[in-house]
């Protein structure tokens, strides 16, 4: 899995650290919002970081949504509980 990231982006840091509690090794490529070359609106409608590239499927993009895949790809559980209110503390932290 490819991650197109800003190292000053704190969403792509969301997902970094998450990766890393899962240990799912995520290949770092640089991207650059505001460079109109960049084929970062190609891989995000939105032209948005961070976008995670898989070798299959579509890409995916917005950080809650990048979670909920690395999560699933670890088993499961392990940063979303399943538990109603486990779930929504995680839930309601990761909205901050």
């Amino acid at each position: 899995m490819r991650l197109r990231y800003s190292p000053f982006s704190p969403f792509a840091r969301k997902v970094r650290i998450a990766a890393a509690v899962l240990g799912l090794p995520l290949e770092l490529e640089a991207a650059d919002t505001m460079d109109a070359t960049d084929t970062l609106r190609q891989q995000n409608p939105l032209g948005k970081i961070p976008i995670l590239l898989r070798d299959n499927g579509p890409a995916l993009f917005d950080s809650p949504v990048i979670l909920a895949y690395l999560d699933h790809v670890a088993g499961g559980d392990r940063l979303i509980p399943a538990e109603t209110e486990a779930r929504f503390a995680a839930l309601r932290l990761e909205a901050l």
